[in-house]
């Protein structure tokens, strides 16, 4: 893939959320708000032009941040 237009920070939590975990779950492993992860999720949904998680989840697959 090509250089992606998230930021280290952003493909982190896209990795986190398509392994299932909850924006609490993200907050406490990255020493964060859960308020800071849903600023995350949002601007990464924008930036991708995507609607969900599953939609995320589908993108870290096949930008290998996760195993199918």
């Amino acid at each position: 893939m090509p250089d992606s237009i998230l930021t280290p920070r952003e493909e982190e939590i896209v990795k986190l959320i398509a392994e299932g975990n909850s924006a609490k779950e993200i907050a406490e492993t990255l020493y964060i708000s859960a308020k800071t992860v849903d600023r995350h999720r949002a601007s990464i949904l924008q930036k991708l032009g995507m609607r969900d998680r599953l939609d995320l989840t589908r993108y870290a697959i096949r930008a290998g941040l996760v195993e199918p």
